[in-house]
């Protein structure tokens, strides 16, 4: 055999060697999981609540054995509220430090930027929090086991017309997150016998009200849906609004009702109506889960659902990773084909074929400083 064929042997048997301990190498580390979430601002309450959950997750995940031997190791970034910074967190995990699923527990804004990133390098970002139709059809990659804003937008449109609230106004930031709650809100209505008598919205720089107050007081609206992003924004507006003595029935979301800065700003938040993403809170697991929250941090979730989802998404991505290895793009199709009525601590659900779940909201009420749940059925 001439020398040179004997130089091409042996280098395909080096290659084979290396690509041998390389790939065992690979299936006997760490699954590294990232989690991109907001930590800083006036909101970082919601990141530390997903953070502090991922946490519990993977140290539940990493007791019972791990993912086929291997355990879980967690990288936390902070994706702020912006697209700019998600975009930057989902850079940080994918391209730097190489992970390929990713709890992202952003705004609207940042899972949109980020999921260009994410799509073109086959990372996976599963959210735990709302999002619309534009997280709806983001791409192959990103997943949403939370609840869908459009049907947040359909409760909140229902809760009013059985309440008997016909002629109505909306006024909404100008977000991602609140585009598509609104747009429903609003069909939803007018096919339910209302009228929306006005609909203005607002730049997120925005500190003075007044003269969109004066403008929407001119519609006499019965009651008056107010949306942003945090919350912050529509707690300056309804402290206004209440200044200028205009005082129609509230209703919002979750993120003012949850937001202790609003609450400074509001002072009182009784009579105010929002809607809550449904989840299991009844069931035996969601109560241990929460318990154990307790217990390892001295408090409760900040915002239940996102804890509840955070931890399901950790138990998706180890299932799935069980079931055919640490491979993102088989990983992507098996969520697709294998969640099908999952119980999870957000209760039973489905992902579509977009993988977005199907859970819906619950109307509530502040009464007596407690939010009294508001059957819209």
């Amino acid at each position: 055999m001439k020398k040179i064929q004997w130089i091409v042997i042996a280098l395909i048997i080096i290659i084979a060697v290396i690509a041998l301990f390389s790939h065992k190498k690979q299936e006997t580390g760490p699954v590294k999981i990232g989690v991109a979430t907001l930590l800083s601002g006036d909101y970082a309450v919601l990141g530390e609540n997903i953070v502090n959950a991922a946490k519990l997750a993977a140290a539940e995940v990493n007791a019972k054995g791990g993912i086929n031997g291997r355990p879980i190791e967690l990288t936390i970034e902070d994706a702020g509220v912006d697209s700019k910074t998600g975009l930057s967190a989902a850079h940080k995990l994918i391209d730097i430090d190489g992970i390929r699923y990713i709890v992202g527990g952003m705004t609207s804004n940042g899972t949109i930027a980020a999921a260009q990133i994410a799509n073109g390098s086959k990372a996976i970002i599963m959210t735990p929090v709302t999002g619309g139709s534009n997280v709806d059809n983001a791409g192959d990659y990103i997943f949403r086991t939370a609840n869908s804003d459009i049907l947040a937008g359909r409760d909140l449109a229902n809760g009013m017309l059985k309440l008997g609230y016909k002629n109505v106004a909306v006024v909404a930031e100008v977000t991602e997150y609140t585009a598509d709650i609104a747009e429903t809100f609003k069909k939803t209505i007018v096919a339910g016998g209302g009228t929306v008598v006005s609909s203005e919205e607002f730049k997120s720089d925005t500190n003075d009200y007044r003269t969109l107050v004066s403008k929407i007081r001119e519609t006499k609206p019965e009651a008056l849906l107010v949306l942003s992003q945090t919350g912050t924004n529509a707690a300056k507006f309804i402290k206004q609004s209440r200044e200028l003595a205009f005082n129609p029935v509230i209703f919002t979301d979750f993120t003012f009702a949850t937001n202790d800065n609003a609450k400074k700003i509001v002072g009182s938040f009784e009579g105010i109506y929002f809607t809550d993403p449904a989840f299991d809170s009844a069931a035996s697991s969601t109560k241990a889960f929460f318990e154990s929250y307790q217990k390892q941090y001295n408090i409760t979730p900040a915002i239940p659902f996102h804890a509840a989802a955070t931890y399901d998404d950790i138990m998706l991505f180890a299932d799935a990773l069980r079931a055919v290895g640490d491979d993102s793009e088989n990983v992507k199709d098996w969520l697709l084909a294998n969640v099908k009525g999952y119980q999870g601590l957000m209760g039973t659900y489905s992902l579509d074929e977009k993988g977005n779940s199907d859970l819906g909201f619950t109307l509530r009420v502040i009464k007596g400083g407690k939010p009294v749940e508001i059957k819209v059925q």
